[in-house]
C-alpha cells in the first residue's frame, strides 16, 4: 500500500505530540526538542520521551542516513525536522516506518 507524504506527516506529527503529551492544536513544526518539548524526567535506567523520539530516529534509518546521522550530516532538533526524517526513511524503509507511526 502506497502512503502519501502528507499522512506521513501527519502521523509523525501525532506520534511526536503522543510521546511528549501534548495536544496536537498545542504543538508547532518548529518545536524544539529539549527547549519547547521536554523530557518528563531523567534517568539511567527507564526510557524517557527522548530516548523514544531517538530509538524511532535509528529504527527507521537506512544504512546510509544512519551514518549521516553518526557524522553529524543529518541532526533532528525539531518536530518538523523528525517529519522529514519519517519520509525520507519511508522511501527506504517502508515497513519500519509504518510499524513506528502505526501507519497500517
Amino acid at each position: 500500500m502506497n502512503v502519501s507524504e502528507k499522512i506521513i506527516r501527519e502521523r509523525a506529527f501525532a506520534r511526536i505530540a503522543e510521546i511528549f503529551n501534548v495536544p496536537i492544536g498545542l504543538l508547532r513544526q518548529d518545536a524544539k526538542f529539549g527547549e519547547d518539548l521536554k523530557a518528563s524526567f531523567v534517568s539511567d535506567f527507564r526510557h524517557n520521551e527522548f530516548d523514544r523520539v531517538d530509538q524511532d530516529i535509528h529504527d527507521v534509518a537506512d544504512r546510509k542516513i544512519t551514518k549521516e546521522l553518526s557524522k553529524g550530516i543529518v541532526i533532528i532538533r525539531t518536530v518538523e525536522e523528525y517529519c522529514d526524517h519519517m519520509v525520507r526513511c519511508h522511501e527506504t524503509k517502508p515497513e519500519d516506518v509504518n510499524r513506528i507511526l502505526r501507519l497500517l
